[in-house]
């Protein structure tokens, strides 16, 4: 089968749907009342109606959920830079880049797929992105995400300061190719984005 063609998001603000326990119900409804594109970061698209797009970077959690995410979801939102994934289960792909900051041929995932789908925004053409769900900490019960754990044999471990070190690269990169980064997750422990709310960045 032909891969999905990216598409043209130029013009448009995206929304970066992470998977961090802060994420809202409410964050939710504004953002689909909002005239934006959404990224949903793996288990998110079940928060979401209609994400734009559903990006995980690990090939485990792509063969766990492939099929329940394509009941709903059609095979053109769905992208990984995993080669693997990208062939078995039919999705969109962009090659992987191993290496930390902004792939500008290929994608980098910085340790993480909440990193990786703020790339594949750029890939798509956006210069201004709102992060959602991108907590890059535990909640105040140490949770790690808004949902349930990942059912092994998914990774559970989670590197929040290496993580972090990387989005540095990240956030310097994207500063240096003019594209806008605005942090709305409450409480964020990820400082290297202008923080911003929600609401105001969609209104703008």
């Amino acid at each position: 089968m032909t891969p999905p063609l990216k598409p043209d998001w130029r013009g448009h603000t995206a929304v970066v749907v992470a998977s961090g326990p802060s994420l809202t119900d409410e964050q939710i409804v504004h953002v689909e009342h909002a005239n934006v594109k959404t990224i949903a970061v793996n288990s998110s698209y079940l928060k979401l109606a209609h994400p734009d797009a559903v990006y995980a970077c690990d090939y485990l959690w792509w063969k766990t959920n492939h099929m329940k995410v394509k009941q709903n979801i059609g095979r053109e939102k769905l992208w990984t830079q995993d080669r693997g994934a990208a062939e078995q289960f039919q999705l969109g792909h962009i090659r992987w880049e191993a290496k930390d900051g902004l792939g500008k041929q290929g994608l980098r995932v910085n340790g993480n797929s909440g990193a990786g789908a703020i790339n594949l925004a750029y890939h798509f053409g956006v210069r201004r992105i709102l992060l959602i769900g991108m907590d890059m900490k535990p909640g105040p019960n140490g949770e790690k995400h808004w949902h349930p754990d990942h059912p092994k044999p998914l990774v559970q471990a989670q590197q929040f300061e290496e993580w972090r070190k990387k989005m540095n690269v990240l956030a310097a990169d994207l500063k240096a190719e003019g594209v806008e980064v605005v942090n709305c997750t409450p409480g964020s422990a990820l400082t290297c984005f202008p923080m911003g709310d929600l609401e105001q960045e969609l209104a703008r």
